[in-house]
Protein backbone atom coordinates (compact mmCIF):
# COMPACT_ATOMS: atom_id res chain seq x y z
CA UNK A 1 0.00 0.00 0.00
CA UNK A 2 1.05 3.31 -0.69
CA UNK A 3 -0.02 6.56 1.47
CA UNK A 4 0.06 10.11 0.24
CA UNK A 5 0.11 12.31 3.64
CA UNK A 6 -0.95 15.80 3.42
CA UNK A 7 0.55 17.61 6.73
CA UNK A 8 -1.20 21.00 7.38
CA UNK A 9 2.67 22.41 8.18
CA UNK A 10 6.05 21.24 8.64
CA UNK A 11 6.34 22.29 11.98
CA UNK A 12 6.85 20.02 14.96
CA UNK A 13 3.14 20.77 16.64
CA UNK A 14 1.18 17.66 18.51
CA UNK A 15 -0.14 16.61 15.21
CA UNK A 16 3.02 16.84 13.25
CA UNK A 17 5.05 14.59 16.87
CA UNK A 18 1.59 11.94 16.30
CA UNK A 19 2.31 11.95 12.23
CA UNK A 20 5.93 11.01 12.75
CA UNK A 21 4.39 8.33 15.29
CA UNK A 22 2.11 7.14 12.49
CA UNK A 23 5.04 6.74 9.85
CA UNK A 24 7.53 5.02 11.92
CA UNK A 25 4.66 2.29 12.23
CA UNK A 26 3.39 2.46 9.17
CA UNK A 27 7.16 1.87 7.36
CA UNK A 28 7.75 -1.24 9.63
CA UNK A 29 4.36 -2.61 8.50
CA UNK A 30 5.11 -2.52 5.03
CA UNK A 31 3.60 0.78 3.65
CA UNK A 32 5.10 2.86 1.58
CA UNK A 33 4.73 6.91 2.74
CA UNK A 34 4.61 9.69 0.74
CA UNK A 35 4.31 13.46 2.98
CA UNK A 36 2.94 16.98 1.19
CA UNK A 37 3.61 19.68 2.88
CA UNK A 38 2.58 23.52 2.39
CA UNK A 39 6.39 24.91 3.43
CA UNK A 40 9.62 24.41 4.64
CA UNK A 41 10.15 23.22 8.29
CA UNK A 42 11.82 21.16 10.76
CA UNK A 43 9.21 18.05 9.99
CA UNK A 44 11.71 18.00 6.71
CA UNK A 45 14.52 16.98 8.67
CA UNK A 46 12.36 14.09 10.34
CA UNK A 47 11.24 12.52 7.34
CA UNK A 48 14.54 12.71 6.14
CA UNK A 49 15.95 10.86 8.57
CA UNK A 50 13.05 7.97 8.17
CA UNK A 51 13.47 7.63 4.33
CA UNK A 52 10.34 9.53 3.24
CA UNK A 53 9.75 11.03 0.24
CA UNK A 54 8.24 14.76 0.57
CA UNK A 55 7.33 17.54 -1.64
CA UNK A 56 6.47 21.05 -1.07
CA UNK A 57 3.51 22.60 -2.51
CA UNK A 58 2.03 26.28 -1.25
CA UNK A 59 -1.17 24.97 -0.71
CA UNK A 60 -3.22 27.07 2.01
CA UNK A 61 -2.14 25.62 5.19
CA UNK A 62 -5.64 27.17 7.11
CA UNK A 63 -9.06 27.29 6.08
CA UNK A 64 -9.72 28.44 9.73
CA UNK A 65 -9.21 31.58 10.78
CA UNK A 66 -9.72 34.26 13.97
CA UNK A 67 -12.69 36.01 14.58
CA UNK A 68 -10.72 39.34 15.29
CA UNK A 69 -9.17 38.41 12.08
CA UNK A 70 -12.36 37.89 9.92
CA UNK A 71 -11.70 39.29 6.43
CA UNK A 72 -14.01 37.90 4.06
CA UNK A 73 -11.62 38.85 0.76
CA UNK A 74 -8.73 36.73 2.77
CA UNK A 75 -11.12 34.03 3.17
CA UNK A 76 -12.45 33.88 -0.47
CA UNK A 77 -8.69 34.46 -1.49
CA UNK A 78 -7.43 30.96 0.72
CA UNK A 79 -10.80 29.17 -0.77
CA UNK A 80 -9.54 30.10 -4.89
CA UNK A 81 -6.23 29.26 -4.17
CA UNK A 82 -7.11 25.69 -2.47
CA UNK A 83 -9.44 25.04 -5.53
CA UNK A 84 -6.51 26.07 -7.56
CA UNK A 85 -3.81 23.97 -5.84
CA UNK A 86 -5.62 21.02 -5.30
CA UNK A 87 -5.08 20.28 -9.23
CA UNK A 88 -1.14 20.20 -8.90
CA UNK A 89 -1.68 18.13 -5.62
CA UNK A 90 -3.72 16.00 -7.63
CA UNK A 91 -1.03 15.22 -9.97
CA UNK A 92 2.09 14.18 -7.95
CA UNK A 93 -0.44 11.94 -5.94
CA UNK A 94 -0.98 10.29 -9.21
CA UNK A 95 2.57 10.53 -10.22
CA UNK A 96 3.50 8.72 -6.73
CA UNK A 97 0.66 6.09 -7.89
CA UNK A 98 -0.90 6.36 -4.65
CA UNK A 99 -3.28 4.06 -3.71
CA UNK A 100 -5.03 6.77 -0.93
CA UNK A 101 -4.99 10.21 0.68
CA UNK A 102 -4.72 10.53 4.34
CA UNK A 103 -5.21 13.97 5.97
CA UNK A 104 -3.72 14.54 9.06
CA UNK A 105 -5.72 17.16 10.47
CA UNK A 106 -8.86 19.44 9.92
CA UNK A 107 -6.87 22.69 9.31
CA UNK A 108 -5.83 22.23 5.42
CA UNK A 109 -8.91 21.00 3.04
CA UNK A 110 -6.30 20.68 -0.09
CA UNK A 111 -5.97 17.08 0.30
CA UNK A 112 -9.44 16.15 0.50
CA UNK A 113 -10.36 17.99 -2.81
CA UNK A 114 -6.63 16.42 -4.54
CA UNK A 115 -7.94 13.08 -3.25
CA UNK A 116 -11.50 13.52 -5.69
CA UNK A 117 -9.51 14.90 -8.73
CA UNK A 118 -7.16 12.28 -8.64
CA UNK A 119 -10.28 9.34 -8.04
CA UNK A 120 -8.48 8.41 -4.60
CA UNK A 121 -10.19 7.50 -1.09
CA UNK A 122 -10.09 10.00 1.38
CA UNK A 123 -8.75 9.71 5.28
CA UNK A 124 -9.15 12.50 7.86
CA UNK A 125 -7.37 12.46 10.31
CA UNK A 126 -9.58 14.70 13.17
CA UNK A 127 -6.82 15.53 16.13
CA UNK A 128 -8.77 18.53 17.33
CA UNK A 129 -12.25 20.21 18.45
CA UNK A 130 -13.48 21.73 15.17
CA UNK A 131 -16.16 24.10 17.05
CA UNK A 132 -14.73 24.44 20.66
CA UNK A 133 -13.14 27.08 20.35
CA UNK A 134 -15.25 30.35 19.78
CA UNK A 135 -12.58 32.54 18.36
CA UNK A 136 -12.11 29.77 15.03
CA UNK A 137 -13.70 30.94 12.12
CA UNK A 138 -13.80 28.07 9.13
CA UNK A 139 -13.72 30.12 5.65
CA UNK A 140 -16.53 28.28 4.39
CA UNK A 141 -18.28 28.15 7.64
CA UNK A 142 -19.05 25.29 10.02
CA UNK A 143 -22.12 23.32 8.39
CA UNK A 144 -20.48 24.01 4.62
CA UNK A 145 -17.08 22.77 5.75
CA UNK A 146 -18.26 19.86 7.84
CA UNK A 147 -20.84 18.81 4.83
CA UNK A 148 -18.11 18.84 2.69
CA UNK A 149 -15.92 16.71 4.47
CA UNK A 150 -18.61 14.12 4.98
CA UNK A 151 -18.97 14.02 1.00
CA UNK A 152 -15.04 13.79 0.42
CA UNK A 153 -14.09 11.57 2.68
CA UNK A 154 -14.39 7.58 3.40
CA UNK A 155 -12.98 7.49 6.56
CA UNK A 156 -12.52 9.92 9.64
CA UNK A 157 -9.88 8.46 12.30
CA UNK A 158 -10.53 10.76 15.92
CA UNK A 159 -7.81 10.89 18.77
CA UNK A 160 -10.80 10.60 21.08
CA UNK A 161 -14.39 10.09 21.43
CA UNK A 162 -14.50 13.52 22.70
CA UNK A 163 -13.62 14.82 19.19
CA UNK A 164 -16.19 12.45 17.99
CA UNK A 165 -19.13 13.76 20.24
CA UNK A 166 -17.86 16.99 18.92
CA UNK A 167 -17.96 16.08 14.93
CA UNK A 168 -21.42 14.20 15.06
CA UNK A 169 -23.75 17.35 15.07
CA UNK A 170 -22.41 17.64 11.22
CA UNK A 171 -20.57 14.24 10.47
CA UNK A 172 -21.89 10.81 9.87
CA UNK A 173 -20.79 9.08 13.37
CA UNK A 174 -20.42 5.88 11.47
CA UNK A 175 -17.82 6.94 9.56
CA UNK A 176 -15.88 8.50 12.66
CA UNK A 177 -13.65 6.07 14.23
CA UNK A 178 -11.35 6.22 17.38
CA UNK A 179 -7.48 5.11 17.57
CA UNK A 180 -5.40 6.47 20.27
CA UNK A 181 -2.49 7.95 18.92
CA UNK A 182 1.05 6.17 19.90
CA UNK A 183 3.24 8.31 22.40
CA UNK A 184 7.08 7.39 22.56
CA UNK A 185 9.51 9.16 25.01
CA UNK A 186 12.25 10.31 23.19
CA UNK A 187 15.93 8.88 24.21
CA UNK A 188 17.13 11.63 26.82
CA UNK A 189 21.07 12.43 26.35
CA UNK A 190 23.26 14.43 28.34
CA UNK A 191 22.92 16.77 25.23
CA UNK A 192 19.11 17.10 25.50
CA UNK A 193 18.89 17.44 28.87
CA UNK A 194 20.59 21.02 28.97
CA UNK A 195 20.08 22.94 32.19
CA UNK A 196 17.04 22.63 34.02
CA UNK A 197 18.48 23.49 37.84
CA UNK A 198 15.80 24.30 40.24
CA UNK A 199 15.38 24.62 44.28
CA UNK A 200 14.22 21.01 44.78
CA UNK A 201 13.32 21.91 47.93
CA UNK A 202 10.62 23.62 46.60
CA UNK A 203 7.32 21.95 45.17
CA UNK A 204 7.68 22.04 41.55
CA UNK A 205 4.51 22.25 39.43
CA UNK A 206 5.09 21.46 35.33
CA UNK A 207 2.77 22.48 32.44
CA UNK A 208 3.54 21.37 29.19
CA UNK A 209 1.81 23.34 26.21
CA UNK A 210 1.89 26.06 23.75
CA UNK A 211 1.21 29.54 25.76
CA UNK A 212 -2.83 30.10 25.01
CA UNK A 213 -5.39 31.19 27.19
CA UNK A 214 -7.44 27.10 26.40
CA UNK A 215 -3.98 25.22 27.97
CA UNK A 216 -5.02 27.19 31.15
CA UNK A 217 -1.93 28.29 32.31
CA UNK A 218 -3.59 31.69 33.81
CA UNK A 219 -5.19 29.44 35.88
CA UNK A 220 -2.48 27.83 37.08
CA UNK A 221 -0.66 30.87 38.29
CA UNK A 222 -4.05 31.82 40.15
CA UNK A 223 -3.40 28.50 41.84
CA UNK A 224 0.08 28.98 42.67
CA UNK A 225 -0.62 32.23 44.33
CA UNK A 226 -3.02 30.40 46.92
CA UNK A 227 -1.19 27.70 47.30
CA UNK A 228 2.25 30.04 48.48
CA UNK A 229 -0.58 32.48 50.52
CA UNK A 230 -0.92 28.77 52.58
CA UNK A 231 2.38 28.76 52.99
CA UNK A 232 3.87 25.91 50.74
CA UNK A 233 7.30 26.85 48.94
CA UNK A 234 5.76 25.93 45.33
CA UNK A 235 7.01 27.32 41.87
CA UNK A 236 5.38 26.69 38.40
CA UNK A 237 7.68 25.99 34.97
CA UNK A 238 5.51 26.87 31.93
CA UNK A 239 7.03 24.75 29.24
CA UNK A 240 5.97 26.17 25.54
CA UNK A 241 6.42 28.97 22.99
CA UNK A 242 4.66 30.96 20.89
CA UNK A 243 1.76 33.37 22.05
CA UNK A 244 3.97 36.67 22.89
CA UNK A 245 1.04 38.42 23.89
CA UNK A 246 -0.52 35.96 25.91
CA UNK A 247 3.07 35.71 27.51
CA UNK A 248 3.30 38.95 28.33
CA UNK A 249 -0.30 38.85 30.17
CA UNK A 250 0.97 36.14 32.15
CA UNK A 251 3.94 37.22 33.17
CA UNK A 252 2.05 40.64 34.08
CA UNK A 253 -0.35 38.48 36.14
CA UNK A 254 3.40 36.78 38.15
CA UNK A 255 3.74 40.09 39.02
CA UNK A 256 0.56 41.27 39.97
CA UNK A 257 0.78 38.31 42.55
CA UNK A 258 4.37 38.75 43.18
CA UNK A 259 5.05 35.36 41.93
CA UNK A 260 8.04 36.47 39.61
CA UNK A 261 10.60 34.08 41.01
CA UNK A 262 8.01 31.15 41.08
CA UNK A 263 6.92 31.45 37.54
CA UNK A 264 9.48 30.18 35.11
CA UNK A 265 9.00 30.91 31.55
CA UNK A 266 10.77 27.96 29.72
CA UNK A 267 10.01 28.34 26.21
CA UNK A 268 9.54 25.63 23.98
CA UNK A 269 11.73 22.77 23.80
CA UNK A 270 11.37 19.76 21.65
CA UNK A 271 12.10 17.23 24.32
CA UNK A 272 10.00 18.52 27.44
CA UNK A 273 10.96 15.01 29.62
CA UNK A 274 13.70 15.96 31.49
CA UNK A 275 11.02 18.31 32.92
CA UNK A 276 8.46 16.81 33.59
CA UNK A 277 10.44 14.42 35.29
CA UNK A 278 12.15 16.31 37.35
CA UNK A 279 8.47 17.68 38.37
CA UNK A 280 6.74 16.74 40.93
CA UNK A 281 3.34 17.21 39.60
CA UNK A 282 2.63 17.89 35.93
CA UNK A 283 -0.51 19.81 35.73
CA UNK A 284 -3.09 19.51 32.70
CA UNK A 285 -5.43 22.80 32.59
CA UNK A 286 -6.97 23.07 29.08
CA UNK A 287 -10.41 24.30 28.49
CA UNK A 288 -10.56 21.57 26.07
CA UNK A 289 -7.92 19.03 25.29
CA UNK A 290 -8.72 16.80 22.27
CA UNK A 291 -6.55 14.08 23.38
CA UNK A 292 -3.29 15.01 25.50
CA UNK A 293 0.24 14.21 24.62
CA UNK A 294 1.88 15.69 27.10
CA UNK A 295 -0.43 13.74 29.54
CA UNK A 296 0.70 10.45 28.38
CA UNK A 297 3.72 11.50 28.25
CA UNK A 298 3.65 12.30 32.42
CA UNK A 299 1.81 8.89 32.58
CA UNK A 300 4.45 7.15 31.09
CA UNK A 301 7.49 8.56 33.44
CA UNK A 302 4.83 7.76 36.31
CA UNK A 303 4.50 11.18 37.27
CA UNK A 304 1.46 12.14 39.17
CA UNK A 305 -1.00 14.11 37.30
CA UNK A 306 -4.22 16.99 38.00
CA UNK A 307 -6.15 17.57 35.11
CA UNK A 308 -8.81 19.43 34.52
CA UNK A 309 -12.65 17.28 34.38
CA UNK A 310 -14.35 18.95 31.74
CA UNK A 311 -11.73 19.31 28.98
CA UNK A 312 -12.72 16.12 26.41
CA UNK A 313 -9.95 13.61 25.71
CA UNK A 314 -7.97 14.25 29.33
CA UNK A 315 -11.01 12.52 30.86
CA UNK A 316 -10.67 9.39 29.00
CA UNK A 317 -7.05 8.99 30.04
CA UNK A 318 -7.42 10.25 33.51
CA UNK A 319 -9.48 8.01 36.32
CA UNK A 320 -10.20 10.69 39.19
CA UNK A 321 -8.32 9.04 42.27
CA UNK A 322 -6.71 5.81 40.45
CA UNK A 323 -4.41 7.34 37.97
CA UNK A 324 -4.63 11.28 38.58
CA UNK A 325 -6.86 13.89 39.98
CA UNK A 326 -9.27 15.99 38.43
CA UNK A 327 -10.55 19.26 39.24
CA UNK A 328 -13.41 21.56 37.47
CA UNK A 329 -12.03 23.69 34.73
CA UNK A 330 -12.12 27.66 36.06
CA UNK A 331 -11.89 26.40 39.43
CA UNK A 332 -8.23 27.50 40.59
CA UNK A 333 -9.18 27.03 44.89
CA UNK A 334 -10.10 23.32 43.98
CA UNK A 335 -6.77 23.46 41.96
CA UNK A 336 -4.42 24.92 44.26
CA UNK A 337 -6.59 21.92 47.15
CA UNK A 338 -5.10 19.31 44.75
CA UNK A 339 -2.03 20.85 44.68
CA UNK A 340 -2.16 20.77 48.25
CA UNK A 341 -2.71 17.47 49.02
CA UNK A 342 -0.22 15.98 46.95
CA UNK A 343 2.32 18.35 48.36
CA UNK A 344 1.60 17.01 51.90
CA UNK A 345 1.04 13.25 50.62
CA UNK A 346 4.00 12.35 48.52
CA UNK A 347 3.18 8.75 49.28
CA UNK A 348 -0.39 9.53 47.57
CA UNK A 349 1.52 11.51 44.55
CA UNK A 350 3.78 8.06 43.86
CA UNK A 351 0.82 6.07 44.08
CA UNK A 352 -0.89 7.96 41.43
CA UNK A 353 2.05 8.55 39.42
CA UNK A 354 2.91 4.28 39.47
CA UNK A 355 -0.50 3.66 38.61
CA UNK A 356 -0.72 6.00 35.46
CA UNK A 357 2.25 4.35 34.59
CA UNK A 358 1.28 0.76 34.53
CA UNK A 359 -1.80 1.99 33.16
CA UNK A 360 -0.52 4.12 30.23
CA UNK A 361 2.71 1.29 28.80
CA UNK A 362 1.69 -0.82 26.57
CA UNK A 363 -1.12 1.36 25.09
CA UNK A 364 -0.07 4.02 23.33
CA UNK A 365 2.84 2.26 21.49
CA UNK A 366 3.75 2.33 17.80
CA UNK A 367 2.99 -0.79 16.67
CA UNK A 368 -0.37 -0.71 17.86
CA UNK A 369 -1.15 2.47 16.27
CA UNK A 370 0.19 1.24 12.86
CA UNK A 371 -2.01 -1.65 12.96
CA UNK A 372 -4.81 -0.10 14.22
CA UNK A 373 -4.67 2.53 11.16
CA UNK A 374 -3.46 0.26 8.73
CA UNK A 375 -7.01 -2.05 9.32
CA UNK A 376 -8.83 1.39 8.74
CA UNK A 377 -7.07 2.05 5.61
CA UNK A 378 -7.46 -1.13 4.30
CA UNK A 379 -11.26 -0.70 4.61
CA UNK A 380 -11.10 2.65 3.22
CA UNK A 381 -9.49 0.70 -0.20
CA UNK A 382 -12.00 -1.81 -0.15
CA UNK A 383 -14.86 0.60 0.14
CA UNK A 384 -13.62 2.47 -2.81
CA UNK A 385 -13.39 6.05 -4.18
CA UNK A 386 -14.64 8.61 -2.25
CA UNK A 387 -18.52 9.45 -2.38
CA UNK A 388 -19.55 12.00 -5.50
CA UNK A 389 -18.22 15.45 -5.88
CA UNK A 390 -21.27 16.52 -7.34
CA UNK A 391 -23.80 16.69 -3.78
CA UNK A 392 -25.02 20.26 -3.39
CA UNK A 393 -23.21 21.92 -0.42
CA UNK A 394 -25.44 22.78 2.77
CA UNK A 395 -25.90 26.73 3.44
CA UNK A 396 -23.74 28.13 6.00
CA UNK A 397 -24.73 28.87 9.42
CA UNK A 398 -22.52 31.46 10.03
Amino acid sequence: MRVCFVSHSAGKGGAEFALLELLQGLIVEGVDCKVLVPKKGPLLAALDQLHIEWKIIGYPPWWVTRVRRRWMPGRILRTVRTLLLAVPMAKIIAKWECDLVYSNTVAAGAGALAARLAKRPHVWHLHEFGYRDPNLLFDLGKRRTAHMMDRLSTIFIANSYAVVNDYARYINRDKMKVIYQAVTLPNETESSRGDHTTDRSCFTCVIVGSLHIAKGQDEAIRALAEVVRRGIDAELLLIGGSGRRFRKALAQQARDFNLEQRVRFIGYVENPIPYIRMADVVLVCSRWEAFGRATVEAMLTGKPIIATANSGGTTELIHNGKTGLLYEAGDHVELADKIQHLYQSPEEGARLGTAAHIWATGRFTQQRYAKEVLNLLSEALTEGCAAPANNQLEQSDD
